[in-house]
């Protein structure tokens, strides 16, 4: 006898998640694995298929309009929805701010509970299809497995579709098609800096990490910001994270490196008429570009998160800073984890599961460390320090070859740095720009030369 499979599923469940995407849409990003089709009530799947739609097409704003567009777009959905007028849709998203929740984890265990229920309600269907084949005199044993077998892997891929396992050799042309597609016209591969020698070593990779490490007040962010405008003129679609500067702050400092003008003159107002036309002309550039800048001083996982989905389907992010790893925890110990494990998520949830390139900062202390950098560094696919050269090594050098060194002391994108190795750059902090300076001649250890005469 047919059961009712009214009982496999929780209509509160269903309209709490179609609330709470009204009221919260980002938090459908996080949760792909929910389906349309895993909603009993079938308008409830219609409206999260619009939701879902409009939230990917940028639309975050999600009204009765909007809402009932999209629907009235699908001629499926159309005729599922006929009994829907623009009425009852007003109606319905203003009664959702009253039954929405209001955390992601509360909306997480919503979703967990229906799709358990489509699953028991797709399982007792299976069952019932294998019911009958037990009970077809015409099917034998190899066929009764086989079909039986097929059903249940079916059902398995549809609801666990995360655990398939895939054969090596099934891979091998999906992994050729990215090496391929990660090369440039130049020869390299991924996105290369702005800075030729750093591209000796390594370049900035989807789904990999590159954490810069310097001093307190000495130049991270302006590295940062020469790598972004490096970008966005080569026009990919970029983010600056930014913890430390708020939008005018940022926004200073960006007309300095494009113009040359210099900061205190930007904001002083005190420069001549050819600079004021670059800074004109530098201002309309800026609004055409695919480039966004937050400022977020704290921020959850969850946010950061959002945030790049977001944009990914926005503007087709490819390139990423964070500005930078930081913990405002007290505790040696919980601070070190709670670094490490800001760590491991931008490389991969954000970098690895999204396919970006990222670039994030980290604050060295007195003794020029990260708090504990193996944590740091174990998740990054390399490691840079962005220093001030010491006075000998300016005397040795010589000024043409410029007064910062980056180090790469930690690699597996490309080729090791010796550890007395660096590049050679000339940081104008006025006019926050970063160059390479002419490249200092390797330097003989103390007695080479009489070892070598001997």
């Amino acid at each position: 006898m047919a059961r009712d499979l009214s009982v496999l599923s929780d209509n509160q469940a269903e309209a709490g998640i179609i609330a709470t995407l009204i009221v919260h849409p980002e938090y459908v990003l996080h949760t792909d694995y929910l389906k349309p089709g895993y909603f009993y009530n079938v308008e409830n799947g219609c409206i999260y298929w619009a939701i879902s739609e409009l939230f990917k097409q940028g639309v975050d704003n999600i009204d009765a309009v909007n809402l009932s567009n999209m629907l009235n777009s699908n001629k499926g959905v159309l005729r599922t929805m006929a009994q829907h007028n623009l009425t009852d849709m007003q109606e319905f998203i203003s009664l959702s701010q009253y039954a929405a929740r209001e955390t992601l984890e509360e909306y997480k265990l919503l979703v967990k509970n229906v799709v358990t229920m489509a699953y028991k309600r797709d399982l007792y269907t299976t069952a019932g299809d294998m019911e009958r084949l037990c009970f077809d005199e015409k099917v034998d044993l190899s066929q009764l497995n086989s079909k039986a077998n097929t059903k249940l892997n079916d059902l398995s891929e549809k609801y666990l579709a995360s655990t398939e396992i895939q054969m090596f050799g099934d891979k091998v042309d999906d992994l050729w098609t990215e090496v391929c597609s990660r090369r440039t016209d130049t020869g390299t591969y991924g996105l290369p800096s702005k800075f030729m020698h750093l591209n000796d070593f390594l370049t900035y990779e989807p789904g990999e990490l590159v954490l810069l490490k310097a001093r307190m007040k000495k130049g991270k962010s302006a590295f940062f910001l020469n790598e972004a405008m490096h970008k966005i003129k080569s026009g990919v679609p970029t983010l600056f994270f930014d913890t430390e500067m708020q939008d005018r702050l940022f926004y200073e400092r960006m007309l300095a490196n494009l113009t040359g003008v210099e900061i205190k003159s930007i904001k002083t107002g005190m420069y001549s008429y050819e600079e004021g036309q670059a800074l004109a002309k530098a201002n309309e550039w800026m609004k055409k570009q695919p480039f966004v800048h937050i400022y977020a001083p704290t921020t959850s996982e969850e946010e950061i998160y959002a945030v790049h989905k977001i944009l990914k389907y926005k503007i087709g992010l490819e390139f990423s800073i964070f500005d930078y790893i930081k913990s405002n925890i007290l505790s040696a110990a919980e601070n070190y984890n709670a670094l490490g494990a800001r760590c491991d998520f931008l490389k991969n949830n954000v970098a690895g599961e999204l396919g970006i390139a990222m670039l994030a900062g980290a604050q060295l202390n007195r003794q020029n460390q990260v708090a504990d950098s193996d944590k740091l560094e174990r998740y990054v696919s390399a490691s840079l320090l962005w220093r001030e050269k010491t006075s000998e090594e300016m005397g040795v050098d010589g000024s043409a070859c410029g007064n910062f060194a980056l180090q790469v002391d930690l690699n597996r994108l490309g080729l090791q740095m010796d550890e007395d190795e660096y590049i050679d750059f000339n940081f104008d902090g006025s006019r926050m720009r970063i160059e390479e300076a002419k490249q200092h001649d390797s330097h003989p250890l103390p007695f080479d030369n009489i070892e070598a005469e001997q």
